[in-house]
């Protein structure tokens, strides 16, 4: 390559094609900053910024405020280029149609998905995010682990962000992290479904919420601020709180202790679904029946944890559609068309047969 008789900014202009044709400067990779360049080639601020503008003109780079300039040249095709994607959980529950929504736009966009999941396990998450680092990544879907608590693995994720992977956060994302995100108002769906039952005139009305996700933290804040807003006092005896440890045992025999003589609650609001399952099960168990006894509410619409005879009155989570929206935004940072994309879902309540009037 002979710049002998180039203009200075086009031989600044071609070394940094040539890094990026060579791989040299991967997709997504930052610049050298404009003082490097500066001082590799000895030249003026105006000369590199010329350079600069052609490049971004060719939309061969982009520029993010207050972060630098990166390559947005793709070598080759997207078949190359692998997104992690990282889950609590994958095989059961809202997941599989996150992430079918997730595989649908990354294959489509010609991207290998990387997925793995943490059980909901910080340790593993650390683990995790540790070989993705190792990996030629260029973009990250992750739902935050145990993300009521603090951010333990915020030195990782900032790593994450210096390598210039795109990250997008899904149900939920840290306070002390600045990302994109797809996450559901958890605060509002609370409060839908409890303000649904106080409007069938329940007034003793129970809550069992998971405490070391976000989600469940702001599903609690909505059930309270029902309450509240309807003068009830909150009754701190028939508020059941759990972590993932605890979440196969904890509703059930919760709700066995709650559920008799006087003081039992006519309603019960649950963190999710599979909650509600074990809620309406702890009922049948003790000789009473659902909503003629006690109403329930669940969270998610979850179909696969239905009963013939119960259908649960819930707040529907978008999965599939979450799935290619947190896909989309990641597609769209990796072109360079958006920086930190967010949206939040507002909860939509579906009613079925878990409830009635008293």
């Amino acid at each position: 390559m002979d710049n002998y008789n180039a203009p200075k900014y086009e031989v600044v202009k071609n070394y940094l094609k040539h890094l990026m044709k060579e791989n040299e400067l991967l997709f997504g990779e930052k610049l050298p900053s404009e003082h490097e360049l500066m001082e590799k080639f000895k030249i003026s601020r105006h000369t590199v910024r010329q350079a600069l503008g052609d490049l971004s003109a060719e939309g061969l780079i982009y520029k993010m405020q207050g972060r630098g300039t990166f390559s947005n040249f793709k070598n080759g095709n997207k078949n190359k280029q692998m997104v992690a994607v990282l889950t609590t959980y994958m095989s059961a529950y809202v997941f599989p149609g996150i992430l079918s929504g997730i595989e649908s736009v990354l294959s489509e966009e010609g991207y290998i998905m990387l997925l793995s999941s943490t059980n909901n396990s910080k340790k593993r998450e650390a683990e995790l995010l540790t070989t993705i680092l190792k990996h030629d990544v260029v973009g990250l879907i992750i739902e935050p682990t145990r993300s009521a608590f603090e951010n333990d693995n915020i030195a990782l994720l900032e790593e994450v962000r210096k390598r210039g992977i795109k990250t997008v956060f899904i149900n939920a994302c840290y306070d002390n992290f600045d990302s994109s995100y797809v996450i559901m108002d958890d605060v509002k769906g609370g409060y839908l479904l409890t303000e649904y039952l106080i409007q069938l005139g329940h007034r003793r009305i129970a809550g069992i919420f998971k405490t070391d996700d976000k989600q469940g933290v702001k599903r609690k804040e909505g059930y309270l601020a029902a309450l509240k807003k309807y003068g009830i006092e909150a009754d701190l005896a028939l508020i059941g709180e759990y972590s993932t440890s605890t979440l196969i045992d904890y509703p059930y025999m919760f709700t066995q202790s709650i559920i008799k003589g006087d003081s039992a609650p006519t309603a019960i609001v649950s963190y999710n679904d599979q909650c509600a399952m074990l809620i309406v099960q702890a009922i049948n168990d003790k000789g009473l029946t659902v909503p003629q006894d006690i109403s329930v509410v669940g969270y998610d619409d979850s179909i696969q944890f239905m009963q013939a005879d119960v259908q649960l009155t819930t707040i529907r989570h978008p999965k599939k559609e979450m799935g290619i929206q947190a896909a989309k935004f990641l597609t769209n940072m990796l072109d360079g068309i958006v920086e930190e994309p967010q949206m939040i879902y507002r909860p939509e309540l579906i009613v079925r047969n878990s409830c009635k009037n008293i």
